[in-house]
């Protein structure tokens, strides 16, 4: 039960959220409030069904080699290094993405606000990356 409490606090909070989508008359806000309400209470709805389907005792020794096998690759430093290695790789990825996607706005003289924004997530995510390693290196 201490594992499903979240699940049907946030399915409660989808509701509320579905409830107040048809409640508020403007359009825009409407469909958005409404839209994360279902998307809150059907994703938890599904992570509730996933954890009852695990628990019942016909499946719980098949559940509980899964476990297994998850805390495994977890404490595995293969597996860890080879997580850190992706991580490391998408932030370059994301970097260099965002660097040619406000060159390429720019080019296309969209509004510089647009391309502001781009860049500023360039920046954003460059000083996150920073302040991550220094934390990171200060820590080990």
């Amino acid at each position: 039960m201490k594992e499903k409490k979240p699940l049907i606090i946030e399915i409660l909070a989808g509701i509320v959220l579905i409830c107040a989508g048809w409640v508020i008359k403007a359009d825009y806000y409407s469909t958005m409030i409404f839209s994360m309400g279902v998307g809150i209470a059907f994703a938890s709805i599904v992570q509730l069904l996933r954890i009852t389907y695990w628990k019942n005792p016909k499946r719980y020794t098949e559940y509980e080699a899964k476990k297994r096998e998850a805390y495994i690759n977890s404490v595995d430093e293969r597996k860890q290094y080879l997580r850190v290695k992706a991580g490391h790789v998408a932030y370059q990825i994301m970097t260099f993405s965002l660097l040619i996607l406000s060159l390429v706005l720019a080019l296309l003289r969209v509004e510089a606000w647009v391309t502001a924004m781009v860049f500023l997530l360039f920046v954003c995510q460059w000083l996150v990356g920073i302040i991550a390693f220094r934390i990171l290196a200060k820590r080990m």
